[in-house]
């Protein structure tokens, strides 16, 4: 491999792993990542996990599209912190 490749190779991985990291952030709203908010790690935002964040707490339930009382990660990517409806992300 000369030096050529391997250094165009190690700038798209950095390139590569970069742009994940950004899609990650994205994903989490206004730096609050769904891990830090289920506190019992069972894979879903309660209510009472919620109140954790006054904006996710006022907009919990219209959060919750199959109304289980709990959000999933596909439902929190959905929070919009900026919103005043807490929707609208994306």
């Amino acid at each position: 491999m000369s030096r050529h490749t391997f250094i165009a190779g190690l700038a798209l991985l950095t390139f590569v792993a970069g742009s994940d990291a950004d899609t990650l952030a994205q994903a989490t709203p206004a730096g609050t990542s769904f891990e830090s908010l289920d506190k019992n790690a069972d894979g879903k935002i309660s209510l009472d996990e919620a109140s954790a964040n006054d904006k996710l707490f006022t907009v919990f339930k219209g959060l919750d599209a199959n109304k289980d009382g709990s959000l999933t990660k596909e439902e929190y990517v959905a929070f919009d912190p900026a919103s005043a409806s807490g929707k609208g992300k994306g």
